[in-house]
């Protein structure tokens, strides 16, 4: 996937997840539409960040 951020152009991560098509979660507009499961659990492999607010320490997941 080709970005463009501030005249520079990069080449961003393909990610691909796979999806069930669920049951009818509701209607738009007078169209249902349909809710949408991951196929399998995906984590954040990311460490917490650590942040200080005002001397007060504490993290951000």
């Amino acid at each position: 996937m080709k970005l463009h951020f501030r005249g520079k152009t990069y080449e961003g991560p393909h990610l691909e997840w796979g999806v069930t098509e669920g049951e009818v979660g509701g209607l738009y507009r007078g169209s249902p539409w349909k809710v949408h499961n991951l196929k399998e659990q995906h984590h954040s492999s990311h460490k917490p960040f650590l942040l200080t607010y005002r001397g007060v320490h504490y993290t951000k997941r």
